[in-house]
Parts: C-alpha cells; structure tokens; sequence
C-alpha cells in the first residue's frame, strides 16, 4: 500500500475501534468475519471499489452509496470503517479489499488483547507458524490453489491442528492462508506476530539457536534488542540443532546471523571461489 492508502486505512481502524470498544469474544470475531467478507466483496466487484475510490466523486457522494448498499446490513463498527473508507483516498482500487482483510485481522488481535488473551494467540499463531515452516509438504499444500479450493485447504489444516489452540489465533493464521501466495506464508505469519506485538507498542524478533539458551542467556538477549530497537522487544526462541552454534536473528525483515554454520558455508564458498 502507499501512503495515500495507508492513512484511510489509519482512519478506519480508527473508526472501529471507537465505536466497538472493549468487545467480547464473540462479537469482536462477528465484527472480523463483516470485514473478511466485505473484503472478497471488494475483491469480486470492480464496480463497487471503482466507484468508492473514485477521487473525482465527493466524500459525500461515495458516503452516501455506503449507506444506500450497506445501511442496515452491517454492524455499526464495520458500518463506521466503510464510511471511513468511502471518505478517504485510495492509491489503487485493490487497495479496498486488502484494507478491509487487514482490518479484520487488526479487529481479532485487538479482541484477543481486550480479553486478556493476547499472550496466548501470539504463543498459538507463533506455534503454528513452526508446523508450517517445518513441513515444506504442507506449506506447499496450503498455498497451492491448483490442489484444491482455499476452504477445503483450511479444513485440512484446521483438523491438523485440532482443538490445541486459542480459536482466535486459528482464525487469524486462516485467515491469511486464504489470500497466501506460494513463499510467502511464513513472512505472512510474522506479518501477524509483529501486528500483535505493535499493539503493545514492542517489536517481535525469533532467535534461532543450536542449544536452549538459558533463563539467563534469554534475558540477555532481549535486554541487548530492547536497547538497540529503543523499546520492548519479546523473543521467540526456535532450537534448531542444524546451525551448530551460534545464534541467528530475525526481526521484521531485518536477519543477524552468527551461526556457526552459516560461517562455514561462506568459507567453503570462499574456498571453492
């Protein structure tokens, strides 16, 4: 998205927010679902996002074919986030349709923190996250539209991964299988993990490491982030006996790597050059 786009969707997140307050469970992922669904409408009907992203159409004009469609048919939050919409500009048309995806997405991160389960649907979203990045079989799967159709793709992953996690969590990483595209689906993932991490106004980084690190290794470690990134940062520690030694960080895009390994890889490409 660029920036014209950005600041809409700033607005719109605004709107929801204030007018769905602290909601609970079940009417914050009711609130999600409005959004997820008016997304693919957005997505399906070039008609629709052309005519509400036109700049040459008033804000008043686009805002009064929102309440001419939708009026009655949405919820008074997402009714908000599509006036917010109507009134701002857009970059490009299929801007509309990801905007409403991100919203909803942003809406079932901020029930799960509203409810005091954040904690718990970042541990979840970060687990499965691991499932995926492990099996290439069924990350492949997951992406793979040729293969069968996005909901029975969900369906399979869902029973996979069963009842073992927050319902919240599961529907986010649903969620962004959905619109996956084929390499993407881990990158996609963190996407969420720094989402639900800018919520409390931290940063998220993985440490990859051969060995556990210690309590005291840890501690460390996120006090040296926390320092250089100039706010909270909380860790996600995946043991990976392959690198050796060593360690290697990723935070958003950003990758240290100190692995033993990796090393090695370079001087026997330095040797072989």
């Amino acid at each position: 998205m660029r920036a014209s786009s950005v600041r809409t969707l700033a607005t719109m997140v605004a709107a929801v927010d204030k007018d769905l307050g602290k909601a609970s469970e079940k009417d914050g992922t009711q609130v999600a679902e409005e959004l997820f669904a008016l997304s693919d409408l957005f997505d399906s009907n070039i008609r629709l996002t052309r005519n509400l992203s036109d700049p040459a159409r008033t804000a008043a004009d686009k805002q009064a074919l929102v309440t001419k469609i939708f009026q009655g048919n949405l919820s008074a939050p997402v009714l908000d986030g599509v006036m917010a919409l109507a009134a701002g500009r857009w970059s490009t048309e299929a801007d509309l349709g990801e905007a409403a995806r991100i919203l909803g997405k942003h809406v079932l991160l901020k029930t799960a923190q509203d409810n005091g389960k954040l904690d718990d649907v970042e541990r979840d979203i970060f687990a499965m996250g691991q499932v995926i990045g492990k099996n290439r079989e069924l990350r492949n799967f997951l992406t793979d539209s040729h293969r069968a159709p996005a909901n029975e793709r969900i369906e399979t992953f869902n029973k996979l991964i069963g009842e073992k996690v927050e319902p919240l969590a599961l529907r986010l990483v649903d969620a962004v299988i959905e619109r996956a595209l084929p390499g993407h689906l881990g990158a996609d993932i963190r996407a969420l993990l720094d989402s639900a991490a800018q919520l409390r106004s931290r940063a998220m980084a993985t440490i990859y490491t051969a060995t556990p690190l210690s309590d005291t290794q840890q501690s460390r470690l996120v006090n040296l982030l926390s320092k250089r990134a100039g706010h909270d940062v909380v860790v996600n520690v995946v043991v990976d006996p392959s690198l050796i030694g060593g360690v290697k960080i990723r935070r958003g895009d950003v990758v240290v790597d100190g692995a033993v390994s990796t090393r090695a890889a370079e001087f026997r490409r330095k040797l072989a050059s």
